[in-house]
Parts: C-alpha cells; structure tokens; sequence
C-alpha cells in the first residue's frame, strides 16, 4: 500500500544516510523501523485512557451514534475516498 509521510528534514536525512550505511532502501528502513517499533509496543503493558481525545459537545449527533454505525460511516467515508482517488488516476 502506497501512502505519504511528512517528515522533519533531519529525520529524513538521518535515515536516508542510515538506509545507505546498512546498504538498504528508505522503503526497507521504514518497514523494519515500523515492525521493531510495533513488536516492542505489543510487548509493553497498555494503559486505558482516563479521559476522551476529544470533547464533544452535549447535543453532538456523534453521542447518539452507536460503535457500529460510526464504523459503517468510517467505511463509507473510505470507500469514497477510494473512489475519488480512482476517477481522479483514470483523468
């Protein structure tokens, strides 16, 4: 899957000498920077959350949503997106 990052001008430095030091791509220092992190973040004990990221207003239409209607719309929204992103490639 193809997808953007935006990062600090060091950092992408950093790890484009380090992907050329280890004789590797970016593409491949990334992937095995990301499969270390993540296998080291599932070893580590979770923690819940005390509070919402986000506060929502008393009379927000999203309170009154149950967790299977906000997936079908997060689903929904993507699939649009997909379809956007497709008419947009075939232009």
């Amino acid at each position: 899957m193809r997808t953007t990052l935006d990062l600090p001008d060091d950092i992408l430095r950093r790890a484009k000498i380090a992907a050329v030091e280890r004789g590797s791509s970016l593409r491949q220092l990334v992937i095995d920077a990301l499969r270390h992190e993540l296998e080291a973040a599932s070893d580590r004990p979770r923690h819940r959350m005390k509070a919402a990221p986000v506060k929502l207003a008393v009379d927000a239409p999203l309170r009154t949503l149950t967790l299977q209607e906000i997936k079908r719309l997060d689903s929904e929204a993507v699939s649009e997106a997909e379809v956007a992103r497709a008419r947009a490639l075939h232009r």
